[in-house]
């Protein structure tokens, strides 16, 4: 379990940190928090605010089948970059466009931006440990995975406790 070339434990240098970016983008899964008070801020039924989270989830899967090639083709930062840039700015920009109250802002986004930063974050940690753990693919991948469903556990109770401190936007 020794990854002889490191001399460190390749479960805590690999494992760990992709569980970690898990359940940061995992907490695409907390749009149910925010669905009702956003439809109730914006005047429009919780159906149409559901669009935010049905393009994020769409744009998860564009961006991670189509920026992979990018991936494969050297730019190995694309990984880190996404996450960072489209990841935050998408939450930031929805945070801005509910406090001006615009709906197309929260569907561009959360939809869209963060959506791309979704798909090439979900899909980084999970290519490294696949190469890392060629003996353990599955365990591996099935731990950082894991950390994409419990976001929600873990981040909603927060998200609902900042909303009530500090408000929605």
């Amino acid at each position: 379990m020794v990854n002889q070339q490191h001399g460190e434990n390749r479960w805590v240098r690999a494992v760990i940190p992709a569980l970690l970016i898990h359940i940061s983008i995992g907490t695409v899964y907390c749009w149910s928090v925010f669905k009702q008070l956003i439809a109730d801020q914006m005047h429009v039924a919780p159906g149409v605010v559901e669009w935010g989270f049905s393009l994020a989830i769409f744009f998860l899967g564009m961006s991670a089948a189509f920026l992979r090639t990018l991936r494969r083709k050297g730019h190995q930062r694309i990984g880190p970059e996404s996450r960072h840039v489209c990841f935050v700015c998408g939450f930031a920009g929805t945070g801005a466009s509910i406090a001006a109250g615009w709906l197309p802002g929260v569907f561009i986004f959360y939809g869209v931006i963060m959506g791309i930063g979704l798909g090439v974050g979900y899909l980084t940690p999970v290519k490294n440990l696949m190469l890392w753990f060629a003996d353990n693919k599955g365990l591996a991948t099935g731990i950082a995975v894991a950390g994409f469903g419990l976001a929600k556990a873990i981040a909603s109770p927060v998200m609902q406790w900042l909303v009530s401190t500090i408000g929605l936007a």
